[in-house]
């Protein structure tokens, strides 16, 4: 009778997160005479799904730089495998960068990403009609990485609506006496030109800070059309500031004001409107401006040009007739020529000013991506984000750039369609201390996704026919954690008129 031959158990293989591959580099550097073996049963015995042995503690060991930099977060605990990408460089690339932006802080929005995306594309010589950075391409790279929006942690009043249908009448019989090229609204905007998100895309909770307060007003101006858009009125709180020396500041792409609040006054608004009057006089052009009712916007109808006082002044004391006649003085008077200003009723700004309509709402989303790009020059060149702030000088480099790129269409759509506007409220933006550490430029970040050999990323036995359990749709739409890899490899490779006035 032959022999009776015992067939060897299966072992069934585990996958493990990256977190426990880390646990377990973690632990043998804490006890470095520990037997590899000894580590396998250790977590064996302490994760009752785990069943690995030597060998897979040595692969996990051999790979210790790449998950000794794994961030141990709820989602590293459930990352076991990965899903394949059309472009898994520029994946890998836009991982590593965003895995050190996460670690130093930087608030990142789906914005950030789509502008970085675009970056390392071009850097990987991907041209732009092999690959489209929509929300959805967003959408999937978030999910792959288990990023998810975190907070750090008012607009008019209700217009009267039963009047609104008779306040566009009378607005369409006065804008009807000119053509579209001469009808122009001006508005106010308040700005926080210091700012940062108040969301950022993190795998966890994240400490808030105190929001920055710095800010400017800007006017905006624009015809119908879109066709002529005069230069910002930016009002800051500093006349002089120090980013400004040397500096001749009828050269700013702006007009360049200030006060102690950074407010728009009656003396500012008057300055700018008289000169705006000037410039269509020179023009030879009569135009509509229409503007609120805002208190700093002077009304000249307000006022009375008769100086000579009354009977009833005539009968009161020589000081109180001293205190009027130097009220007299003091009150605005502006004879304008080419401009017919019409002002909007009380509470309907939000429903009839184009501004309102999304003409501003336009200029900031464009200022956003000005600062995003901002943010991830300073991020990229190792600068503290936080130590250097943007000065004013800067802002307003970017407001002049933000207005320009407000489109024609974008304004004709806002002049047509004021009945909906519903400008959103622009997002608030906490200053977060990012501490200074050496990164990985975009140079050593796309050399080594270039140069790094494929790994595999769930543990292995020797075995190739064992068994593997399944996981779940759930696991499996999570994805893989940011990684970082090779960082000592990499680090040892680093290098030891008044026409003018308005237009521009």
């Amino acid at each position: 009778m032959p022999p009776i031959r015992l067939q060897k158990a299966r072992r069934i293989r585990s996958a493990i997160s990256n977190e426990i591959k880390k646990e377990i580099c973690e632990y043998i550097m804490a006890n470095s005479n520990v037997k590899q073996e000894e580590v396998a049963l250790y977590f064996n015995t302490k994760y009752n799904e785990l069943n690995i042995d030597r060998s897979t503690v040595s692969k996990i060991w051999q790979n210790r730089e790449k998950w000794m930099a794994v961030l141990s977060t709820s989602q590293t605990a459930c990352t076991f495998r990965h899903r394949s990408v059309q472009y898994p460089e520029l994946d890998k690339a836009l991982q590593i960068w965003t895995a050190q932006a996460v670690t130093a802080g930087l608030p990142l929005t789906d914005m950030i990403l789509q502008q970085k995306g675009i970056e390392l594309a071009q850097m990987l010589n991907i041209g732009e009609n092999q690959i489209k950075f929509t929300n959805g391409w967003v959408y999937r790279f978030k999910k792959r990485n288990g990023l998810q929006r975190v907070k750090f942690s008012g607009e008019a009043n209700s217009a009267p609506i039963e009047t609104l249908p008779e306040e566009r009448v009378r607005l369409r019989a006065l804008l009807a006496k000119y053509d579209k090229e001469d009808i122009y609204n001006a508005d106010e905007t308040g700005l926080f030109f210091q700012m940062e998100p108040n969301q950022t895309l993190s795998t966890g909770a994240v400490a808030g800070r105190k929001m920055d307060k710095s800010r400017v007003s800007v006017l905006f101006c624009a015809n119908a059309t879109g066709s002529h858009k005069i230069r910002p009125l930016v009002i800051g709180k500093s006349l002089n500031p120090r980013c400004f020396k040397n500096l001749n500041k009828s050269t700013l792409p702006v007009i360049y004001r200030a006060n102690s609040k950074a407010w728009m006054r009656s003396d500012i608004f008057i300055e700018w409107l008289k000169h705006l009057d000037y410039y269509f006089r020179t023009m030879d052009r009569r135009v509509l401006l229409l503007i609120d009712n805002a208190g700093s916007h002077f009304n000249p109808k307000r006022f009375k040009k008769n100086d000579d006082m009354d009977d009833e002044e005539i009968s009161e004391s020589d000081d109180e007739q001293e205190s009027k006649k130097q009220k007299k003085k003091e009150k605005p008077a502006v004879d304008l020529t080419n401009i017919e200003l019409v002002y909007l009723p009380p509470n309907t700004t939000a429903h009839l000013q184009p501004m309102d309509a999304g003409i501003i709402h336009s200029f900031k989303a464009k200022y956003k991506q000005e600062f995003c790009r901002h943010l991830i020059r300073q991020f990229d060149s190792g600068v503290d984000h936080v130590k250097n702030k943007l000065n004013i000088k800067e802002a307003i480099d970017y407001i002049a750039e933000s207005w320009n790129n407000v489109t024609p269409t974008t304004i004709q759509n806002c002049w047509i369609k004021t009945e909906t506007a519903d400008v959103l409220e622009y997002f608030q933006l906490l200053d977060r201390e990012i501490p200074t550490e050496e990164h990985l430029t975009e140079e050593q970040i796309i050399d080594m996704v270039r140069n790094e050999e494929n790994q595999v990323e769930e543990s292995e036995d020797d075995d190739e026919n064992e068994e593997i359990p399944l996981i779940s749709v759930k696991k499996a739409i999570n994805g893989k954690y940011l990684r970082v890899i090779r960082v000592r490899e990499i680090n040892a490779k680093k290098q030891s008129t008044l026409d003018g006035f308005f237009d521009r």
